[in-house]
């Protein structure tokens, strides 16, 4: 069963959405449109769909979402006290604490639609790549177990042949969508489906645009 993305263009790139209980990874530099990319699928799950939506924040502030959603119109703080939508702010330092929490999170909000914002903080707490792999593995498990479907970030570095800091994650999703900013042509920002398990995707570079009512990409 498919999962629409609710970006206008994404899906018939995707075979008509995600995977429902899949795990997909939004990666890219800072300033590429990782978080808005995000926001747009938990409300378009939210207004159109009647899918609750957990969105879980490792860096930013859940007042600063709510503002950033009211620049395209999607009023976060009117969808989570009509209980939604939830915002939580998580810290990645025990990790079995957070899987509880997480869990705990996303039965008591019934969400079908999490987002992790983003998995680059559970790096730099975790210096080795064996202990990021673990943890991460874990976390990524139990969101699969409950069969959600899941939106990840990962922060690429500057000049980074990966698609996260560490280059770890991208292993472990069963899809992976890369933004770029270009900074020319026409549109400045481009989309790549690096990987899509079980999904006969399009592997050509997309520009799309930021607008006011959020991402929509372009044909080529």
């Amino acid at each position: 069963m498919k999962v629409n993305s609710g970006i206008p263009g994404l899906d018939e790139l995707i075979g008509g959405g995600f995977e429902e209980g899949s795990v997909n990874l939004v990666s890219g530099k800072t300033g590429t449109g990782k978080s808005i990319f995000c926001a747009q699928f938990l409300h378009n799950g939210a207004v159109n769909n009647n899918e609750k939506g957990l969105y879980l924040t490792t860096g930013e502030t859940i007042n600063n979402i709510k503002k950033q959603s009211k620049n395209f119109e999607w009023d976060f703080e009117a969808l989570e006290k009509k209980g939604v939508i939830k915002l939580m702010e998580i810290e990645p330092f025990d990790i079995e604490t957070l899987i509880e929490r997480i869990t705990e999170n996303i039965e008591a909000a019934k969400a079908k639609r999490v987002v992790i914002d983003s998995v680059s903080m559970f790096e730099l707490y975790m210096h080795e790549p064996f202990k990021i792999r673990k943890s991460l593995y874990k976390v990524l498990q139990r969101l699969r177990d409950m069969g959600k479907t899941v939106l990840v970030v990962a922060e690429v570095l500057e000049d980074s042949k990966s698609l996260s800091r560490f280059g770890v994650i991208e292993f472990m999703v069963d899809s992976v969508i890369l933004l770029q900013y270009l900074g020319i042509a026409k549109y400045k920002r481009s989309l790549l489906i690096r990987k899509m398990r079980m999904t006969d995707h399009s592997t050509d570079i997309h520009p799309f645009e930021i607008t006011p009512k959020g991402i929509t990409i372009r044909s080529v």
